[in-house]
């Protein structure tokens, strides 16, 4: 048992806890850590904020409270400041904050959070900055994720969920010393189940149907659009199967009128965003996983928990958590044939099904639970704070 009055104090700092799967992990992490050792502090940058509730009264949070504009279609994330001006004062506020309190740890997650805490190296030098990479970027990346990459290496650490992440950010000149792996993890246990009595039919889906299901952002990097392209062969092959995409986003309605203009609506059911994935996941029969690029995808791992057999592009974190042929089966991004192949093959071979399922299951609980990730960044932060003492010996014997 740690003296709390000597705790180490961890500022965990994201743009907005909103309804994603970095800011779970954030949320899973805040919760998890011990604090007896370590006192979390929570911080963003803009007032909506759908995942504070989730947070434990061992954490405080804390937020510049910046008015974001959100949109009816997905109110849970955070589209744009409503001043452009705050991108610059909410900033400079922040970094006023940390060089008066003065936190040991810094740790932001996303690209705008990282660059701002690379500043804050500048104004409170005793403070260690670890910045995140939650994915590997493909030639779609904005200016800011081209600053974010370029200036990697101006952090004391970087924490990244995937392999991949790490040889990534070795391109911009980091010393693989100051990098270090932390797979998501989630609570696994709450993927065993059965969906309640009656969910299938509350999804307006018939209670005798085959569901291939994908839960996401409705983004155009996830692969909805040629997911759709798929479904209309895998209907052709499989009449009775339908198709559940859980999640929202901008995309929506664009994809729900090529749904239409496919003739395939009838078998799309676009559920939104739900509180109740677990059980969205026990009405599936197959997960299927489009994204052009990932990190280490929680949703991914969320199905293999659930036992369903996962059909998903073989990018960064996604091969990294499935094994082809031995947990799930692959199709290169945008081939959206090879994505309708694979689904036949799953739907019309029932071994197939059970036998990726069970494997999917057991790879899941290989270390990808939520203690596992925790005591990963506990090793990580016990590592950053040894690198400073070690310095500041070295400095003293000179």
């Amino acid at each position: 048992m740690y003296d709390r009055s000597n705790r180490i104090d961890v500022w965990l700092f994201v743009t907005a806890l909103s309804v994603g799967g970095a800011e779970r992990t954030l949320v899973d992490l805040a919760n998890g850590l011990d604090h007896d050792r370590y006192d979390v502090t929570v911080w963003t940058i803009f007032e909506q904020n759908p995942l504070a509730g989730r947070l434990s009264e061992d954490v405080t949070f804390r937020t510049l409270g910046v008015e974001g504009v959100t949109s009816d279609d997905h109110a849970f994330a955070v589209e744009r400041a409503a001043n452009p001006l705050t991108y610059v004062t909410a900033p400079l506020r922040f970094l006023r904050i940390v060089r008066r309190e003065r936190p040991d740890i810094l740790q932001s997650f996303l690209t705008y959070d990282n660059l701002v805490a690379r500043a804050a190296r500048v104004v409170a030098p005793g403070t260690k900055v670890v910045t995140g990479v939650r994915l590997v970027p493909t030639g779609e990346h904005d200016i800011a994720q081209h600053l974010d990459n370029l200036t990697t290496r101006f952090a004391d650490h970087v924490v990244s969920n995937s392999q991949s992440g790490k040889e990534f950010v070795s391109r911009y000149r980091v010393p693989e010393r100051r990098v270090s792996v932390v797979n998501n993890g989630r609570d696994l246990d709450r993927f065993d189940r059965d969906p309640p009595a009656g969910f299938r039919e509350s999804l307006g889906v018939p209670a005798d149907a085959r569901i291939v299901g994908t839960v996401g952002r409705l983004i155009d990097r996830k692969g909805h659009g040629e997911l759709l392209d798929a479904w209309a062969t895998v209907r052709q092959e499989v009449p009775d199967a339908h198709l559940l995409i859980v999640g929202d986003g901008p995309e929506r309605s664009a994809l729900e009128a090529k749904a239409t203009s496919l003739g395939i609506r009838s078998s799309v059911h676009f559920a939104g965003l739900r509180d109740d994935v677990p059980d969205c996941l026990a009405a599936m029969d197959v997960f299927v996983f489009p994204s052009h690029y990932e990190g280490f995808p929680g949703a991914l791992l969320e199905a293999m928990a659930a036992g369903l057999p996962c059909v998903a592009t073989p990018v960064d974190g996604n091969s990294e958590l499935l094994g082809a042929y031995e947990s799930g089966l692959f199709f290169d991004p945008g081939d959206y044939e090879a994505m309708a192949n694979a689904l036949v093959l799953v739907l019309t071979h029932p071994e197939v099904a059970t036998d990726l399922g069970e494997a999917a299951r057991e790879r899941a609980h290989e270390g990808f639970d939520v203690s596992s990730m925790v005591a990963g960044f506990e090793a990580m932060y016990e590592q950053v704070l040894k690198a400073d003492e070690l310095s500041g010996h070295r400095e003293n014997w000179r």
